[in-house]
């Protein structure tokens, strides 16, 4: 699908935010600047992953995949004995124009974004991406399958002591920027605010962007 066929579809009510990145030679954070597509309901969920999969057929490989930036959020628990929340948001990035952030604590996984998340062929990228697979199976049934996680192709890429990055850490080092943080914030309320918004499709960014630095690097070459 052609960047302007994105552009002229407004049929759905998903808000359409422009996050713009801070050009200030002394910020020190990362922030995406792109178009943030903030889908709320289920039949917007399920047009944008549908919009998605087919943007997708022509960013595949060789191999036949295609790559995605992948995260999730959910509210976290601040008292003992009180669990956390499910799965509230879902986070897509596949480049450097447009970041979707779905609020499925409220719209639920529509078949569109079940397939997506399914189809082994659209490699999931993220840190402790495995983790967060259990996260959305536990809550919702559906398996994130095809999954890249950056931690472990760091250390293949970088050598070094064996370490587990973060996406902080990892995105420090490549690109000398920390996303910004505000993880514990309740993102389960409706709306999102603005920096909800930008903190989440930052965190997906961050993961696309960094799979596209690692990828192309030669392994690192380890002593026995």
């Amino acid at each position: 699908m052609s960047s302007s066929s994105w552009n002229d579809d407004k049929a759905f009510t998903e808000q359409h935010l422009l996050a713009m990145a801070d050009s200030s030679s002394s910020s020190s954070a990362m922030m995406f600047g792109g178009r943030i597509l903030y889908s709320k309901t289920a039949s917007e969920v399920d047009k944008r992953a549908m919009q998605l999969l087919k943007f997708l057929e022509t960013k595949r490989d060789v191999s036949g995949k295609a790559n995605v930036g992948f995260d999730i959020e959910w509210r976290p628990s601040r008292t003992r004995g009180v669990l956390i929340g499910k799965v509230a948001v879902v986070q897509i990035c596949v480049g450097n124009d447009y970041c979707d952030v779905m609020h499925i604590i409220h719209s639920g996984v529509p078949q569109g974004l079940k397939h997506l998340i399914e189809d082994s062929t659209l490699v999931k990228v993220g840190v402790g991406i495995s983790g967060d697979s259990v996260k959305l199976f536990n809550d919702y049934g559906v398996s994130i399958k095809g999954v890249k996680d950056l931690s472990v192709l760091a250390n293949q890429k970088l050598g070094g002591v064996w370490k587990q990055w973060g996406l902080a850490s990892l995105t420090k080092t490549l690109v000398c920027k920390e996303p910004n943080h505000i993880r514990l914030g309740n993102w389960e309320a409706y709306p999102l605010s603005m920096m909800q918004l930008e903190y989440a499709a930052t965190d997906a960014y961050a993961s696309w962007y960094l799979y596209q630095v690692l990828k192309d690097l030669p392994d690192a070459t380890r002593s026995a």
